[in-house]
């Protein structure tokens, strides 16, 4: 007989940024299957409405923009005229604009560390006094936030500081009962991949084949129900990343070895989605 823990969302809500994206709808279904009342957030109306429509089940759609602390205010007080506890924050939406630093327009950089970085900030500013003892937040990052990539500079840096605020904020939070944990995957097959592949992005993120959307959410799932600090997905590209974390000196040389099995995988990939290389261009997962 299985001795894991069941988790069990009767009468409890969960919020979900990015919900209408590629992995926070297998997110939310996980949640929706565990009995929670799902706080679907996202600045996508059209899809966050085809999402529940989707999905069914007990979820409310709130339009939100990370990018701003009025939205993100507003979404807070709806939820407070719903419910004055919510059980489990997942900080899931994420945007990349790859490409050389220097090519990046202002605005490009502005945008994703206000995704990637300050969104999840706000979204914790506001609704955290919300989460009770026994509560949960799980920050999606990144492998990103362990080992740098090239031609992914901002979100590199937005992911780096995603990881260190998450670990901080989990020693603020533990006299409360709060636990806080992040989630590092390696590449995952969403369109934001897709377009990350056709746009000038990191060829490591193919050094092994991506990973699906509906992984990343079992072990967001596992998060919530453990409360472990950090995960990794695979866990081995984890071990990795954080070896040559320790040893930085030496990145420039091991990535060269990575970098060619990346490029391979990377034509593999976009022979699978059917897609040739362009010209940039940017994706959230809002």
């Amino acid at each position: 007989m299985s001795t894991r823990k069941i988790l069990n969302g009767k009468g409890k809500f969960a919020l979900v940024t990015g919900a209408a994206g590629g992995i926070g709808q297998p997110l939310t279904r996980r949640l929706l299957d565990a009995g929670f009342h799902v706080l679907m957030l996202d600045i996508n109306a059209d899809g966050l409405d085809a999402a529940r429509q989707k999905l069914g089940g007990a979820t409310t759609g709130i339009v939100c923009d990370l990018t701003d602390s009025a939205s993100v205010a507003a979404a807070a007080a709806t939820v407070q005229a719903m419910t004055r506890r919510v059980d489990v924050i997942v900080n899931n939406a994420g945007l990349i604009k790859p490409g050389p630093f220097l090519s990046l327009q202002e605005q490009d950089i502005d945008l994703q560390v206000q995704i990637n970085l300050l969104g999840p900030l706000r979204v914790l500013h506001h609704f955290l006094p919300a989460v009770p003892a026994g509560g949960s937040v799980v920050n999606i990052v990144s492998m990103a936030g362990i080992l740098p990539l090239a031609d992914s500079t901002v979100y590199t840096a937005g992911k780096f500081g995603l990881r260190g605020f998450s670990s901080s904020l989990s020693l603020e939070v533990r006299s409360r009962g709060i636990r806080v944990s992040s989630i590092f995957p390696s590449g995952v097959d969403t369109p934001m991949l897709r377009m990350e592949a056709q746009s000038g992005g990191s060829p490591l993120n193919f050094v092994s084949d991506p990973l699906s959307a509906e992984q990343v959410a079992d072990l967001a799932i596992r998060a919530v129900r453990e409360g472990r600090l950090e995960y990794y997905l695979p866990y081995g590209d984890g071990v990795l990343s954080r070896i040559f974390g320790c040893i930085p000196w030496i990145l420039p040389r091991l990535l060269q070895i990575f970098l060619k099995k990346g490029i391979v995988g990377h034509k593999r990939y976009l022979a699978k989605i059917g897609a040739a290389p362009s010209d940039g261009g940017t994706k959230a997962s809002q």
